[in-house]
């Protein structure tokens, strides 16, 4: 069902490469490429679930944030190496591709969810998971922009990055798994998480301006 959501969500938006120049068209690229990814990465966790004989606790909090953040950051790593490596660049793709993967699995849970999935089924979804996806690929394509420039940090760098989108990817699960308080904690992180980081790139802009 995953591939249904797939598709609903990128023949429109392949049908928009042809007329798109520059960054619009890698930004809607790197979409699609978030959305094959999630189908990828659904039909890679359904194996390992069946190979491991874990619960679905287990593979969304120790298995899923591996398969899903190695996957994620594989086109954005091409694209710095092969592309283009500025840091603005590289952060804008990154964040495209988490998204696009987040809508996909939006999508595919939204189809087995059924009735249950309400406009604020959705807005919670779009303000955490979806928020949390782009973010953990976006911190990745960011510290590749610049461990890219520095050769002798580049692999345990890109290992640190990896470890780090990791890590997050899998308290968010662990957080929202949980009951009660803990829950809408996990549910909150990816927001505040955001706003920190868009505070503090705010006032760095601030004091470079003369």
């Amino acid at each position: 069902m995953v591939s249904v959501a797939a598709i609903c969500f990128s023949v429109p938006l392949a049908l928009m490469l042809p007329v798109l120049r520059g960054r619009s068209r890698w930004l809607v690229a790197f979409l699609l490429v978030g959305s094959y990814l999630c189908v990828c990465a659904g039909s890679l966790n359904a194996l390992l679930r069946a190979t491991l004989r874990v619960s679905s606790l287990e593979l969304s909090c120790s298995v899923a944030p591996i398969t899903e953040e190695l996957l994620k950051a594989l086109p954005v790593l091409a694209y710095a190496l092969l592309r283009d490596d500025r840091t603005g660049e590289v952060l804008a793709v990154s964040f495209s591709c988490g998204v696009g993967f987040a809508i996909t699995e939006n999508a595919y849970l939204m189809m087995g969810a059924g009735a249950a999935a309400s406009v604020g089924w959705a807005l919670v979804r779009g303000l955490s998971a979806s928020l949390m996806h782009g973010l953990c690929t976006a911190v990745v394509g960011l510290g590749i922009s610049f461990v890219r420039r520095q050769r002798k940090l580049f692999y345990t760098g890109t290992f640190g990055l990896l470890a780090a989108a990791i890590t997050y990817h899998a308290i968010f699960n662990l957080l929202v798994s949980a009951p009660d308080a803990w829950g809408w904690a996990g549910l909150a992180l990816p927001m505040a998480t955001y706003a920190c980081l868009f505070a503090a790139r705010s006032a760095r802009r601030g004091r470079q301006v003369p």
